[in-house]
């Protein structure tokens, strides 16, 4: 199976093409360094304050706000998406509102206690009062200390992406992210000469930082998914300072890997259109 890009596998917004907190930059004793620092297993204050921030703006609330509450606002960033958006950590639990939709559901939402509004239950008997689609849960996850890239990889060649994209079928083509990524900022595995796995970068934020991961089908199995996933994580954290990764709850072998790496759960997210 293809591995989950945060963009690609549910919304087109999460891949900002408006960067905002692009002063945040990486602690000095991870930026470029040469030898990768040993992984933690969380995110660093610094960058958790600004994974914070970004996602207050992303719902159009203050930061004191986030994950404090309850809160529902139309559509900010998303702009004209056609869809609910759902965000929930700790205490909070935010909805951004597409058009047309009046404050009878801010009313409604209020009425339910926080600890059901965070049940992906509540959202699928939501959208099927609405006759709408529930996308997700999907889990964000997020990494600032390098894993150490590993070596041995190589950028592939156009025609070897093709070549994998052919075997991999266009759906895993698509939720691997693939699609819109940049082609300096793909790494590959090759055995005995052919393409069989390979990561990508994405932007988040204004920077290469979303990971999106592609195995070719009669190479799954082998481990070969943290392979290439590190490079990219390795890539992202020495050169902008952070790593994201994202996947549906359902992916175990996605979210297996993230953490084998040293990401973090920070959030929950779904949407329904």
């Amino acid at each position: 199976m293809g591995f989950a890009h945060f963009g690609a596998l549910l919304l087109m917004w999460d891949r900002p093409r408006v960067a905002v907190g692009d002063t945040f930059r990486a602690p000095t004793r991870f930026r470029g360094a040469s030898r990768p620092a040993p992984i933690v297993g969380t995110v660093q204050r610094q960058t958790e304050e600004y994974l914070h921030q970004w996602w207050a703006d992303r719902f159009g609330i203050e930061r004191s706000a986030v994950w404090a509450s309850v809160t529902a606002r139309p559509h900010g960033m998303l702009g004209d998406y056609p869809g609910f958006f759902v965000a929930w950590r700790d205490a909070g639990l935010h909805v951004s509102l597409p058009a047309g939709v009046g404050p009878g559901v801010e009313r409604e939402l209020a009425g339910h206690p926080v600890e059901d509004l965070q049940q992906p239950g509540f959202w699928h008997d939501f959208a099927a009062t609405r006759g709408i689609e529930v996308i997700g849960p999907s889990t964000h996850l997020y990494l600032d200390v390098d894993p150490g890239s590993g070596g041995g990889l190589r950028t592939p060649t156009v025609d070897e992406l093709a070549s994998l994209r052919a075997r991999a079928g266009d759906e895993d083509w698509r939720e691997s992210g693939f699609a819109d990524a940049p082609a300096d900022r793909t790494f590959g595995v090759h055995v005995d000469g052919l393409l069989v796995a390979a990561s990508n970068l994405n932007l988040f934020d204004g920077h290469p930082r979303d990971i999106g991961v592609l195995v070719a089908p009669e190479a799954r199995g082998r481990g070969l998914a943290p392979v290439v996933a590190r490079h990219a994580a390795s890539y992202a954290v020495r050169e902008h300072g952070l790593a994201r990764w994202g996947a549906r709850d359902t992916n175990l072998a996605s979210l297996a890997t993230a953490r084998r790496l040293g990401f973090e759960p920070f959030c929950t997210q779904l949407a329904m259109r």
